[in-house]
């Protein structure tokens, strides 16, 4: 395929997640499965939070999930740290556990969100952190383990447990 069609069918799957068809539009969704670059997610979590379609927003969910990509790792922290993306916050931090992607470099983001967000998210983060498997630095270790010792007394009864199992987690990692 030459780079003049390659580029007509890109621009061809962007267009078709502007449709007001749903068909096109999980058409389209599926076709970047193949034809696709790391930074469509960008694209696709614009089109998960203006959807009101479930199917749509769960066929994103899945397709982030599946990314391989590590530098779909970048995209999907920039999003979870960017408050136009609140809405489907806790679905893109579901998201990095689901996915073969390493977040260990994002561990402060996860670690912030465990603290400072609501419930269900600080369980997503919190699975996050358990779900590492790569090392992170020595560095970072003792920093992390810092805010996650302090936030302790302030947290909720129900974040508390979180918390402490957090820090033991990190210093096994």
């Amino acid at each position: 395929m030459s780079n003049i069609s390659k580029k007509d069918l890109r621009n061809s799957i962007i267009a078709g997640l502007g449709s007001v068809e749903d068909k096109v539009i999980l058409d389209s969704i599926n076709q970047l499965r193949e034809e696709g670059k790391p930074e469509d997610v960008n694209i696709l979590l614009d089109l998960m939070v203006s959807t009101t379609s479930n199917e749509i927003q769960t066929t994103i969910h899945q397709f982030l999930a599946d990314l391989k990509s590590q530098e779909a790792e970048k995209f999907i922290v920039e999003a979870i740290r960017n408050d136009k993306y609140l809405a489907i916050r806790k679905n893109l931090v579901s998201v990095c556990w689901e996915s073969s992607v390493n977040f260990s470099n994002s561990i402060s983001t996860f670690v912030d969100l465990l603290i400072e967000a609501d419930f269900e998210t600080s369980f997503e983060a919190f699975t996050v952190i358990e779900n590492l498997s790569e090392k992170i630095s020595d560095e970072i270790k003792p920093i992390e383990q810092a805010k996650l010792k302090n936030a302790i007394a302030a947290a909720s009864l129900e974040k508390k447990g979180m918390l402490h199992e957090a820090i033991h987690l990190i210093d096994q990692l």
